[in-house]
């Protein structure tokens, strides 16, 4: 084996290496501010945020107590837990389910290059771009019980009074409709930058076999677009499992905690209740049933990889 030398511009004078030592102490300077910044704002917090998960806060005394698992055992005996834990999964599941099948369908039509469909793209991400509390507060203007302009349209029509907002049982699922509202688009864009990188000959040749469009969808379309509809698919649910500050700037919560969520449940417990302890318990439920859910997702979802030639 025959060793490389680097040559500096001048001839016959090798190239001077530097020492190991002043590379690690060049990379320390450059990974030092990004490592201080994670210990600081990412990992102290999360071992913190453990301990007190164990400790109980005395507002009077300004000290903490060590109690054990009594806040995750209070969690889960508690119906008020329960039922956040069902108003956060029906948020993800119908709300992803909304988002991924009007999102697919969208990117289908708009495939169509219809005249001024650019135009109309261009307004249709635009929910997309807002903040999820400004949509909050937009939405809580729009469908408001005195002069609300869903709640007008609605008595114009003869539909009666809805309750958007007030009705337990409506709450919720105007909830599930705002945020496929917000985040549709979201699948849309997705879903459409994969079809239009799909390969154009695979559908001549369905075209040239006789296969109807409805068998090129469901034969050809679909299929290559899987992978972008999974991965839209888990990153919606994923966002939708900690959804907060469309809850904080909708609902609030409420009607009775019909739209509370965990992430909701965990703030409102932390800093209006001050129950600090509990808080960090529900942060760290939804830090192991995230960890769970997506192992679980990723052992089930194939992750396709492209095979290069050498």
């Amino acid at each position: 084996m025959t060793a490389v030398t680097a040559h500096t511009g001048r001839p016959g004078k090798k190239a001077r290496l530097a020492p190991p030592t002043q590379g690690r102490g060049e990379a320390w300077l450059l990974l030092g501010p990004a490592a201080l910044y994670l210990i600081a704002f990412s990992i102290y917090p999360l071992i913190m945020s453990l301990i007190r998960s164990f400790q109980d806060y005395n507002q009077t005394k300004d000290t903490w107590r060590w109690i054990g698992l009594r806040n995750y055992q209070d969690l889960f005996t508690s119906a008020e837990f329960w039922t956040v834990v069902k108003n956060t999964l029906i948020l993800m599941t119908a709300g992803v389910a909304i988002q991924v099948v009007l999102g697919t369908a969208l990117a289908l039509f708009f495939n169509q290059n219809l005249r001024g469909s650019a135009i109309v793209r261009g307004i249709l991400i635009l929910p997309m771009l807002l903040t999820p509390i400004v949509v909050g507060l937009m939405w809580r203007a729009l469908l408001n019980p005195q002069w609300g302009l869903l709640n007008w349209l609605a008595v114009k029509m003869g539909l009666g009074y809805v309750g958007w907002l007030s009705d337990a049982h409506v709450a919720l699922w105007t909830l599930v409709l705002v945020d496929s509202w917000q985040w549709t688009p979201f699948v849309f864009v997705v879903v459409y930058a994969r079809l239009q990188a799909l390969p154009q000959e695979v559908f001549e040749a369905g075209s040239v076999d006789g296969a109807t469009w409805f068998q090129r969808l469901r034969y050809l379309t679909l299929p290559l677009l899987m992978p972008a509809i999974v991965f839209a698919a888990i990153f919606r649910g994923i966002d939708a499992f900690r959804t907060f500050d469309l809850v904080f700037g909708l609902t609030n919560g409420g009607p009775v905690q019909a739209t509370s969520t965990l992430s909701f449940e965990g703030f409102q417990n932390g800093f209006e209740f001050q129950r600090y302890g509990y808080a960090s318990a529900v942060s760290y439920v939804m830090v192991f049933a995230a960890a769970i859910g997506i192992t679980l997702l990723l052992r089930v979802v194939r992750v396709r990889r492209m095979d290069v030639a050498p």
